[in-house]
Parts: structure tokens; sequence; C-alpha cells
């Protein structure tokens, strides 16, 4: 293995990380979108929020919100609990949430500790 080329050992991580490329790349497609991002950025400083707050927090139209968080549940990329007639709605994907971490989204005493 010491004796391969650069050219030989990233080949080599290219073809090891072909089957997750798809999904990474999916994953930043969701980041890519405006509407999107401030959504996962409202979600990772307050867990829980309700699409109201979201929409308050963003401002961004509430049916506007509700069609971003449809794509990003599809995505498995959030979550949400029932909390009477509200949803409430937080990160559910790990890689999504090491994004926010990396680009600094804001923390806040309403993000979990980990």
């Amino acid at each position: 293995m010491d004796n391969e080329t650069p050219g030989e050992v990233a080949a080599n991580a290219v073809h090891s990380s072909s089957a997750a490329i798809e999904g990474w790349v999916g994953t930043f497609e969701l980041f890519a979108d405006p509407t999107r991002m401030k959504i996962l950025v409202a979600i990772h400083a307050a867990p829980d929020a309700s699409v109201s707050e979201i929409a308050t927090a963003t401002a961004i139209a509430p049916n506007t919100v509700t069609q971003a968080l449809a794509t990003l549940l599809a995505a498995d990329v959030v979550a949400y609990r029932k909390d009477g007639r509200y949803r409430r709605w937080s990160l559910a994907d790990d890689a999504a949430h090491a994004v926010l971490h990396h680009i600094n989204a804001p923390h806040t005493p309403l993000h979990p500790d980990h």
C-alpha cells in the first residue's frame, strides 16, 4: 500500500466511496436551497419549533415552510412529533446535523447537548 501513487490512492478513495457519493450529493442539494437552509438553521437553533414558529423566525410564509419541511422529511433529514394540533420539528439526520456544525450554525440554550 505504501507503494501506491497518489493517483492510485485517489482512485481507490473514489471507488470505495462510490456507493455513498449519490447520498452526499442529495444531502448537499438539500442544503443548496436558501429556503431549506434557513429552515434547517432555525430547527438546529430551536429544536421542537412549530411551523408557525419557523415561519416567523425565517420570514418565510407558513405554506412555503410546510412544503420545504415535506421535502426535508421525505429525505429523512427532519422529523416531527405531535404536540396537540402542532407538529414539533427537529433534525433527524446526523450527517446533516454535522454539516450545520461544520458551517457554524448558531447554537442556543434550546439545542440539545451532544
